[in-house]
């Protein structure tokens, strides 16, 4: 299996994105970096992952605070950080706002 070497996260504060943030950075054999990207709006949570933040490093794990919707924010971090993988938990929690307002 290829190993990604930065994984954007969106969404990442919110409780699945934080999850799967911890899950992966904890699993010895991956050792690329994970670059959380989210809104922090009503689903996220920053202090979530206050423990990821003390036991990993900027090579390991950065904290974007970001819209999806900000197409230029998005494609800067694609560029500084070379992004290989996207894992997208950001969305609205009622599923029905996102079917009416994708964007």
């Amino acid at each position: 299996m290829r190993e990604f070497k930065n994984i954007l996260v969106t969404g990442g504060a919110g409780f699945i994105g934080s999850n799967f943030i911890r899950y992966v950075l904890n699993d010895i054999e991956y050792s690329g970096r994970i670059i959380n990207y989210d809104k922090l709006t009503y689903a996220g949570n920053k202090e979530s992952l206050k423990d990821i933040e003390n036991k990993f490093d900027e090579d390991r794990y950065v904290f974007i605070k970001g819209d999806i919707c900000n197409d230029k924010k998005v494609n800067d971090v694609f560029n500084k950080y070379g992004i290989d993988c996207v894992v997208n938990f950001a969305a609205e929690s009622h599923v029905d706002r996102s079917i009416y307002g994708p964007k």
